[in-house]
């Protein structure tokens, strides 16, 4: 019995937290989180607590999701874990996400570790959203996202 408690507790702590519960993310955690995106699409949605439009970007990127079960999605909250985790985790609750939504929060002591290891290229404007198809391929935008641009990426990712 304790061997089969081991085993699930090793199976658990590989899991990314696609059970929607808030978790620190650290940059070095960047690339397992990124490798899931060969199971299904990945979209990650990048926000902080006082980006207007973050909230709303969310909300219709949470909308397509539901069109599309087949892409999963991340939220990454680029306020700090430990300073802010309560006041994320209640702005997350409040976006009525799916549970398999999966909701990390910034934990490195130098914010921009996190912003260089989601996208090289980002300069901090949000929201930003990092799309991973199967093949690795990535694009990303910054800004309020249309439908147009997210069904783009999907169907480029079956296209290849």
């Amino acid at each position: 019995m304790k061997r089969l408690m081991v085993l699930i507790g090793a199976v658990l702590a590989g899991v990314p937290a696609w059970a929607g519960e808030l978790q620190p993310l650290r940059a070095a955690e960047v690339a397992k989180l990124y490798a899931t995106a060969h199971e299904r699409p990945l979209a990650i949605e990048i926000w902080s607590l006082d980006c207007g439009y973050c909230r709303e970007n969310a909300a219709h990127l949470v909308a397509w999701q539901r069109r599309h079960p087949d892409v999963q999605l991340a939220m990454v909250a680029m306020d700090a874990y430990d300073d802010n985790g309560a006041a994320i985790a209640q702005a997350l609750a409040q976006m009525n996400l799916p549970p398999q939504v999966a909701q990390y929060a910034n934990a490195e002591p130098m914010p921009e570790r996190l912003r260089a290891a989601l996208d090289a290229g980002w300069r901090g404007e949000m929201p930003r959203t990092v799309w991973i198809g199967r093949d690795g391929a990535r694009d990303a935008r910054s800004g309020l996202l249309t439908t147009d641009v997210l069904d783009g990426w999907l169907q480029r990712g079956k296209r290849r």
